[in-house]
């Protein structure tokens, strides 16, 4: 029993890091929507993010830590590059946020001007956009993980063929998704008249976000996996 107990344990222990990064995904989704929310609540669920934010860095500082040592292979390089990315956009979405807040920050001295809301705006649909291909990067981790936690082995050859189906799938439904929440002209800083109705219909909402997010994701999961067969390839070919 004991011994039965110590390794359900240690099969678990990577479940609340788990749970912490998709609580962190579900407060930014529920964030876009302002419209349903209202302001309050919009800044409330923002303001816990940066608080989960702050903890799943605080998880990974040894990953910080060690940014200075070590070979960079082409993985590392894009993990770098692609981080330091999504702490600019961060660090953005944060700066604009106490800007513009008109409830939790209002009492800070700080502008409130429409040039700081757009910002903030073009910010936040690329942390959606960054944050998919930041998971997609680090997808051998996530399944590493998983497998801890469940026991099920997703690199078995089923498993395989079933994710390749099932990443298609949710490739397909991310552009369309992307279209009816307008997203791809505001992630060239231009807008869109696509505005969603919150009184027709919620839930397909938080869906094409998530279709989104599992888009990048894919995305980012097989450029990767493309740039390492084409760096082995060439390897064997010297």
């Amino acid at each position: 029993m004991p011994g039965g107990m110590s390794e359900r344990a240690a099969r678990l222990r990577p479940l609340p890091r788990l749970s912490l990064d998709l609580a962190a995904a579900a407060f930014l989704l529920t964030a876009f929507a302002y419209w349903w929310l209202g302001n309050l609540a919009h800044e409330l669920f923002g303001t816990t993010f940066f608080l989960v934010l702050v903890r799943h860095v605080a998880n990974n500082r040894a990953w910080w830590g060690a940014v200075r040592r070590g070979r960079y292979d082409a993985r590392r390089t894009a993990s770098l590059v692609l981080t330091l990315l999504l702490a600019v956009a961060m660090a953005v979405l944060l700066a604009t946020s106490l800007a513009i807040s008109r409830t939790v920050f209002a009492a800070l001295p700080l502008p409130d001007a429409f040039s700081l809301r757009e910002a903030h705006w073009f910010a936040a649909y690329w942390v959606v956009a960054l944050v998919g291909l930041h998971l997609g990067l680090n997808w051998p981790k996530v399944s590493r993980l998983l497998k801890r936690v469940t026991g099920l082995s997703l690199a078995a050859r089923g498993w395989r063929v079933a994710g390749m189906v099932l990443a298609a799938g949710i490739a397909v439904l991310g552009v369309g998704s992307g279209s009816a929440l307008g997203l791809w002209p505001r992630l060239a800083f231009r807008y869109s008249l696509v505005m969603w109705d919150f009184n027709a219909a919620l839930l397909p909402f938080f869906g094409h976000w998530l279709a989104v997010v599992g888009l990048f994701a894919v995305a980012g999961h097989m450029a990767m996996r493309l740039v390492e067969v084409a760096g082995a390839a060439a390897a064997r070919r010297e």
